[in-house]
């Protein structure tokens, strides 16, 4: 069986787009109660890539971890669907821990 160097390389980046870039991890507090979190599957490029944005709240507190990429960045918004003020606060990957109390959604990116 013969694969094309194309076909190899469609296949690679359809997979690499559905595999995990970062973590958003919620807590009840400063980053010291887990609560729970969420795989992100679908950021995108921070200065080339199309707005994104998942509808979640789940804790108080949120940080990124496991950022697959050269840095990670997710802007969390009041409202649902990336509406309403966005927090003034933003998550960036490695030791970070903020306050999203009240957020609704976020949308993160990737490539700093």
């Amino acid at each position: 069986m013969h694969f094309s160097t194309t076909s190899f390389l469609a296949v690679l980046t359809a997979s690499l787009a559905s595999a995990q870039q970062m973590q958003i991890n919620y807590y009840s507090d400063q980053c010291s109660s887990y609560l729970g979190s969420v795989e992100v599957t679908w950021a995108t490029n921070l200065y080339a890539g199309p707005p994104n944005c998942y509808n979640y709240q789940y804790g108080a507190f949120a940080n990124i971890a496991n950022c697959w990429a050269g840095g990670c960045v997710c802007d969390f918004y009041q409202g649902s669907n990336c509406g309403g003020e966005r927090l003034i606060e933003q998550a960036f990957g490695g030791g970070n821990c903020v306050q999203v109390d009240g957020a609704q959604s976020f949308a993160c990116y990737y490539g700093m």
